[in-house]
């Protein structure tokens, strides 16, 4: 797994560096990951899931929950299922 640095860092001409997969997006699984705090986030995972699902990819998007107790166990499960099953992610701000 590769984790990137969400942290914009600009060139000196104002520009930033960008990922890319270096593949298409035709047939892999794209997660989109966030929890439910940031609710104006849903617009912008609903506007990426749409263009990712147009060139091709699938989509699975994870709400995460709690982070203690019975809904951590919860949210720490379904986030071990759902890194198993993407092979890149967007997850929280990342955008």
């Amino acid at each position: 797994m590769e984790i990137l640095d969400p942290r914009v860092r600009f060139d000196e001409d104002g520009t930033s560096a960008t990922f890319d997969l270096d593949t298409p997006l035709t047939g892999l699984n794209v997660g989109l990951r966030l929890d439910r705090s940031w609710r104006s986030y849903f617009v912008v995972i609903d506007e990426w899931k749409q263009r990712l699902t147009a060139d091709g990819a699938q989509v699975h998007v994870l709400y995460t929950g709690e982070r203690v107790g019975d809904e951590g166990e919860r949210t720490r499960s379904d986030l071990d299922e759902w890194s198993r099953l993407v092979d890149c992610a967007v997850v929280g701000l990342g955008n």
